[in-house]
């Protein structure tokens, strides 16, 4: 009787090896080749289930930042629903929301750098481009609706411009990741959340304390 091979499974799986090639030897040594070494698959298994190269890393580009989202999402959906009459325990929930997209772990370094890889590959490869729209679009929406939580449960600064504080937060999350990369014995995990509280801190309304 032929083995069944659940094909989403698989994808996800090529899709992964592809990300370990990545964190490991960059993103130009990335080929359907290198991929289909990696996964332990024959380079036709890998042409199964992709049609070309351009295909695997759209799916992969799209696989990264739904799995991303979705821990965000798993979070800060409960938070928005919830009544808040504790500062610290929202400012506490909204931070939990955000280190989400920090590398603060081994799986959310991998995720990190492999997003940054491909958001960087995007600005020049037209087949990359709506992907990281969508991944750009999908963060955004999340850190916006982070300030509009503050701001609904009235702790945050009632002259807050929602769009520049979202901008602002964006900032933060993407330069605290940046740097967390590039520099970890100087960015250091603790350090990152520290900051990031310090600065969701600075948007409350301190009249009402």
């Amino acid at each position: 009787m032929p083995k069944i091979v659940d094909a989403d499974a698989r994808r996800e799986d090529v899709a992964d090896a592809l990300f370990r090639v990545v964190r490991r030897d960059g993103f130009a040594a990335v080929s359907l080749r290198t991929v289909a070494r990696e996964a332990e698959l024959a380079l036709g298994s890998v042409r199964h289930y992709f049609g070309s190269q351009s295909e695997l890393m759209d799916y992969s580009f799209r696989l990264v930042a739904a799995r991303i989202h979705a821990r965000v999402e798993e979070l800060l959906a409960p938070l928005e629903d919830a009544e808040h009459t504790d500062l610290e325990s929202l400012l506490d929930g909204c931070v939990d929301v955000l280190a989400q997209l920090l590398p603060l772990d081994e799986v959310r370094q991998e995720e990190a750098t492999v997003l940054l890889s491909f958001a960087l590959a995007a600005r020049t490869a037209p087949l990359l481009h709506s992907a990281g729209q969508d991944s750009y679009r999908g963060t955004a929406a999340a850190v916006g609706r982070i300030i509009l939580l503050l701001l609904d449960s009235g702790a945050a600064a009632p002259e807050l411009v929602p769009l520049l504080e979202a901008e602002r937060l964006m900032a933060v999350v993407d330069g605290l990741g940046l740097h967390m990369l590039v520099q970890p014995e100087w960015a250091g995990g603790e350090q990152a959340l520290a900051t990031l509280r310090t600065h969701l801190s600075s948007l409350m309304d301190t009249a009402a304390e």
